[in-house]
């Protein structure tokens, strides 16, 4: 036999990876993601594998819909038609219409409105998703039939953070190497002992916050950490819709890093955030204040505004949107203060009010306010978007699950391809 000793799950990962090279037999796995709270921050997700076909069609980005956004579709959707063959391999099967105030685009149906065809259609045709990621930051998945948790679980393209196949080698060491690593070890990343594994979910999902006056700022989740806890993309699901408000903003932060004057774009392109945790200290990573996005020509803000920039997003927000009630979250999410380091001197500097304000108004000047409807799916690059709950009132349920990249390394974005 041979003996391994890996240091940490992001090692096995990419020792799995190296050998998958060695196979190509095109059969995917799917890794789910949940979250969980180790020392004030998410921990990395473990999950159960699940084998999914992996019959792929090129890419087909010339089906543009000039249909607005989110016509035609309602609440408790029916199947439009029985799905002719396999109709779900085909992006023609689907409408893809811009959103009518914002940078998403919306995925409707056009032949079937069923769960088992959307799980299907996203798993068939993850490339173009992901192409259609890449380009536009935010997909919303509207007028499909996808009620529950489990539901949202069931669809969820897991494969998306990887645009390489995998084969059989590397369907083997997933399953039997790092899901048990995840599993046995919370300290990696496993799920919640608390969680019921017997939930349709899977311990996977977690449920945000409702609604309320306080608001989140704008940030990439898990920013704080260089790998994301492997969150290349993150997918909401609407269960319940508020009463009212209770939208999710999403920020085009390419749009935001345009708009800002060209000194704090300078600001920016030579710092690291590096952030203070809840104890005064200074936490592990830095990270990048701006990273060119996959293309290398599209720069992007990272951001991560809660504590002390949560207060000044609030403010901003309050103007940009006209709602005087707005709070920010008195929850910290691990972080109440942060510097900028540089990246020449190696020196700290603060982030002056005047910059923060600044730095805020361009991303509220590229906000989208997405309003839920019972049963969407949305898909944001946790890279390009960044995102935050706005206020509301009355009961809203939203899912939430992050979709692995475990080679993700924002010092190291993007990777080089071969």
């Amino acid at each position: 036999g041979i003996v391994m000793v890996v240091s940490s799950a992001k090692g096995l990962a990419r020792l799995c990876v190296i050998l998958s090279l060695f196979q190509t037999s095109g059969k995917v796995m799917r890794v789910h993601e949940g979250r969980t709270s180790v020392r004030g921050f998410p921990s990395r997700l473990s999950g159960r594998l699940r084998r999914a076909t992996s019959s792929r069609k090129p890419p087909n980005t010339a089906v543009q819909s000039k249909r607005t956004a989110g016509a035609g579709t309602s609440d408790g959707v029916q199947a439009l038609a029985a799905v002719p063959g396999e109709a779900w391999r085909d992006v023609e099967s689907v409408e893809v219409s811009q959103s009518r105030d914002g940078f998403s685009v919306v995925i409707s149906p056009r032949v079937s409105a069923s769960r088992e065809f959307l799980g299907k259609f996203l798993v068939a045709n993850e490339d173009w998703l992901r192409e259609l990621l890449h380009k536009n930051g935010a997909v919303m998945v509207r007028g499909f039939d996808v009620k529950t948790a489990a539901d949202f679980n069931n669809v969820l393209p897991m494969q998306l953070g990887s645009d390489m196949k995998k084969g059989f080698i590397f369907d083997v060491i997933y399953k039997t190497i790092i899901a048990s690593v995840f599993t046995l070890f919370k300290d990696l990343g496993n799920i919640d002992p608390g969680r019921n594994m017997n939930l349709g979910a899977g311990g996977r999902i977690q449920i945000l916050a409702p609604a309320s006056d306080c608001i989140q700022g704008p940030h990439q989740e898990s920013l704080t950490l260089a790998t994301r806890l492997s969150q290349r993309y993150i997918a909401f699901h609407c269960e319940t819709k508020p009463e009212y408000r209770g939208e999710t903003a999403i920020f085009d932060t390419h749009g935001a890093y345009k708009d800002l004057d060209d000194d704090l774009k300078q600001l920016l392109n030579s710092h690291y955030w590096r952030f203070r945790d809840v104890s005064g200290k200074f936490t592990s990573d830095l990270i990048p204040c701006v990273v060119n996005h996959e293309d290398e020509s599209k720069p992007c803000i990272q951001v991560y505004a809660f504590g002390e920039m949560g207060e000044t997003a609030a403010e901003v927000a309050r103007k940009a949107t006209n709602r005087d009630n707005l709070k920010p979250d008195p929850y910290l999410y691990g972080v109440t203060s942060f510097v900028l380091r540089s990246k020449e001197s190696g020196e700290d500097r603060e982030m002056s009010m005047d910059e923060r304000r600044r730095l805020m108004e361009a991303l509220y000047s590229n906000v989208e306010l997405c309003a839920w409807q019972e049963g969407d799916v949305m898909l944001l690059d946790n890279i390009s978007v960044a995102h935050g709950r706005m206020d509301g009132r009355g009961r809203r349920k939203i899912n939430f699950c992050g979709i692995c990249d475990y080679l993700l390394d924002i010092n190291d974005y993007p990777r080089k391809k071969k």
